[in-house]
């Protein structure tokens, strides 16, 4: 118990040390391996239904794609409380890298996949997606704009420099359109790993 408490105190302090956008995206990588016990937003261990794609999202995160969020699709399926729920493959998070931008806008529309993109200043695509139907109907979406308010109540522990570059970044969701495919979205992704992070 003493040991795990003091494991997760040492890992709140890396996260409170990172400094750019790179470093967080790779202690979630880190996160995500297995290797570092605790995420500073998500606590001890991913979502179990990212079990599938947990090896994709570090490798996303390697190549400088800070990920918040992600479901992989599937087909309508009974949930514990006995509702009926549907998913779209879909991501979000966070690019400061042109290039990386570029490449997986690039990526993604040959795929044929959805790209929603926010900055303070200027969006693109539409507002945001359902991605979860409930009983047929839309009950969570992916890709709505957060503000910087909102950004720093969700990053809470990590240090202004790192706030600064969260806030700076775009904000990047992809979403496939196609409800319960799982095996588009994170192949495209996986291009993203040819790309290093620069920023």
């Amino acid at each position: 118990m003493l040991d795990t408490f003091l494991a997760r105190y040492r890992a709140r302090r890396v996260w409170r040390q990172a400094t750019t956008l790179t470093h967080l995206a790779h202690l979630t990588a880190t996160w995500l391996d297995g290797t570092l016990p605790t995420h500073i937003t998500y606590g001890p261990n991913p979502d179990p239904e990212t079990t599938g794609i947990t090896h994709t999202l570090a490798a996303i995160n390697r190549a400088g794609y800070l990920t918040t969020s992600s479901q992989p699709g599937h087909p309508p399926t009974v949930g514990h409380d006995g509702s009926v729920y549907e998913q779209r493959a879909a991501i979000t998070g966070h690019i400061a890298d042109p290039t990386l931008l570029h490449h997986l806008v690039d990526t993604a529309a040959r795929a044929g996949l959805t790209v929603i993109t926010h900055t303070a200043d200027a969006s693109t695509g539409p507002d945001w997606m359902v991605a979860t139907r409930q009983d047929g109907a839309p009950s969570a979406a992916f890709g709505e704009y957060v503000t910087p308010v909102q950004l720093r109540a969700d990053w809470h522990g990590i240090g202004d420099q790192a706030h600064a570059a969260v806030a700076a970044a775009v904000q990047v969701t992809v979403v496939d359109p196609v409800w319960g495919r799982n095996n588009m979205l994170w192949a495209a992704l996986t291009h993203l790993t040819a790309v290093p992070a620069t920023t």
